[in-house]
């Protein structure tokens, strides 16, 4: 039997999101900040007061939501993965909680370790904080492994009953098929099977659908049917960890002010989306050509018809030919415009499949074993460099 108790995960794992917030917060002002400063005289001086801040804050927010819960979270983690029916993917999710367990120790001796005597309280608190950085922020990026599989031991509603779910399935592929379902979330659950929510709209009643399988397809079953999203959420299978497009997966890496290039921005957001949702914002900022925002095509659009119009305005042959074929451009341009964005929604409610794991951070990966569970794998290669 597990040694917690459910009132004890559950602040552990309200604490444990909490420490994200935080974090994200503390990354997203160190991050304007430092796009502020970067072209000042003094940039360097101002970006290691930025980054002594931000390492200092986000220690206290970890010692304080973390650390004292740490054992507790990782070790639900583990016997949820025990729990489940087998699966390629479970070793990498262990060796990333393992990884994790590495950092809480290495945290706890950095913390107990004696002060040097004539060393500055401020000095000494400075050092420390360097020290223990590259734990804090492994914390930051990937325990959401750990808190979505510790969230496993939360209890679910039984599914429907044969007939029950038979005559619900039924009316589901109906609406389907008449556009009267709408699938708003989706992710994967512990045995490895697609779960959806999604608003069913039947003569001007709306109900929300628990959907396992992919959605329209002939696998798709409706595991409960509720009056909302919040209660649809607690009866659902819940969600294992999202895969990741790359696995060295770093959101809260610094990078440099993207503001002259903005497309390095939308870039980043698609590297560090796990859901569809995510690339499809980035796609639309991208076309966006409102009167608040105009996104990157529209304005290489718009730049495109001015260059026209100088070469235009030259008055020669050649001019002339060149304004024509810039305007050819900028025509095929906003097609483009418009199919990116008819692609965008295309997207649909999609999720990483869980097997698309991130590296550890702080060790290699086990090797396979001879005869590993039957699964999707994804290989893995050294842990990635941790940043200040």
């Amino acid at each position: 039997m597990p040694d917690h108790t459910a009132d004890d995960l559950d602040t552990a794992l309200a604490d444990l999101d909490t420490f994200h917030t935080h974090f994200a917060r503390i990354h997203a002002r160190s991050e304007r900040t430092w796009s502020r400063t970067a072209d000042s005289a003094n940039a360097t001086h101002a970006a290691s007061v930025i980054a002594q801040s931000r390492r200092r804050e986000s220690v206290e927010v970890f010692r304080r939501h973390v650390l004292p819960h740490a054992d507790r979270l990782i070790r639900a983690a583990h016997s949820a993965v025990a729990a489940m029916p087998p699966a390629r993917h479970h070793t990498a999710w262990r060796g990333l909680i393992d990884d994790l367990g590495h950092a809480i120790g290495k945290i706890r001796s950095i913390l107990t370790a004696p002060v040097p005597a004539r060393r500055a309280e401020s000095d000494a608190t400075g050092t420390r904080d360097v020290r223990l950085w590259p734990y804090v922020l492994a914390w930051a990026e990937r325990s959401f492994i750990i808190s979505n599989l510790a969230k496993q031991h939360r209890p679910t509603a039984p599914p429907l009953s044969g007939e029950e779910q038979q005559r619900w399935t039924e009316r589901a592929l109906a609406a389907w098929q008449r556009g009267g379902l709408e699938v708003t979330d989706v992710w994967y659950s512990a045995r490895n099977e697609l779960i959806s929510l999604a608003y069913l709209i039947e003569d001007d009643e709306q109900k929300v659908l628990v959907l396992v399988g992919g959605v329209g397809s002939e696998q798709m079953r409706v595991l409960g049917h509720h009056t909302g999203i919040a209660e649809a959420e607690r009866a659902a299978p819940p969600p294992v960890p999202a895969g990741v497009l790359r696995p060295n997966f770093a959101p809260f890496q610094h990078r440099p002010s993207t503001t002259p290039v903005p497309v390095a921005e939308l870039l980043r957001r698609v590297e560090d989306a796990q859901h569809t949702r995510e690339v499809y914002m980035a796609l639309l900022d991208a076309v966006e050509d409102s009167g608040h925002s105009r996104g990157l095509l529209p304005r290489l659009s718009e730049l495109l018809a001015r260059a026209a119009t100088f070469a235009d305005a030259l008055e020669t042959g050649q001019g002339q030919q060149t304004a024509a074929r810039l305007t050819v451009l900028a025509r095929q341009l906003d097609i483009l415009t418009t199919e990116i964005e008819s692609a965008a929604t295309g997207l649909g409610c999609g999720v990483l499949p869980p097997h698309r794991t991130p590296h550890p951070i702080f060790h290699l990966p086990a090797p396979p074993t001879a005869t590993p569970p039957s699964g999707p794998a994804t290989p893995h290669t050294s842990p990635s460099a941790r940043r200040l």
